[in-house]
């Protein structure tokens, strides 16, 4: 008896039912139904986009990311920066990011950063990670959902190697400093 109530199991997850569903769920399943499944989240004001911009970003990394240094902090101010040169707003998903770093920490914490800075997540499948092999070609590139515009943001080499492997005692001072400093003091936009 029990191989066959595990076999029907087996037989309603493949086709896609649940044993049991959510009515939370139903209004949202009814429309993804009627609707082409999107391959990301829907840009624009709707039911599913009703995000609030963080009042304070820095205790929002610190909440997702368990701390707050200067590499989230440079993802911030990159995500920043790419909201107002395309004119998106914040949580509006009208922004399709992708971070090239090399897979591993301290370079990662960009990702928190840009996520606080423009509301997109990876979850929502408009900030995406591709893996770098070295440092030296990190890079955000952005592009606006439904047009030709695209950016590409390159953090400065020299602004790079000064956080690189900085001890926790020092996050503080260049957490700071990264807020404080210009735009083009920490990376240079490129419009391909």
């Amino acid at each position: 008896m029990r191989k066959i109530l595990v076999g029907l199991m087996l037989m309603f997850c493949a086709a896609g039912w649940s044993v049991t569903r959510c009515a939370a769920h139903s209004e949202h399943d009814a429309e993804a139904a009627a609707t082409p499944r999107p391959t990301r989240s829907s840009p624009g004001a709707n039911p599913w986009n009703r995000g609030r911009q963080p009042a304070d970003w820095q205790a929002e990394i610190e909440r997702y990311h368990g701390h707050v240094g200067p590499w989230n902090v440079l993802g911030w101010r990159i995500g920043q920066a790419a909201m107002r040169e395309l004119g998106a707003e914040w949580g509006d998903h009208s922004l399709e990011i992708i971070c090239h770093i090399p897979m591993a920490t301290p370079y990662s914490c960009l990702i928190e950063g840009l996520m606080v800075g423009t509301g997109n997540s990876q979850g929502r499948l408009d900030l995406r990670v591709s893996e770098e092999l070295t440092s030296a070609t990190i890079h955000v590139s952005v592009r606006k959902i439904g047009t030709p515009r695209t950016l590409e943001f390159r953090p400065h080499a020299v602004y790079l190697n000064k956080i690189e492997s900085r001890p926790a005692s020092e996050l503080a001072r260049l957490v700071d400093e990264c807020a404080k400093m210009t735009d083009a003091d920490l990376f240079t936009i490129r419009r391909p």
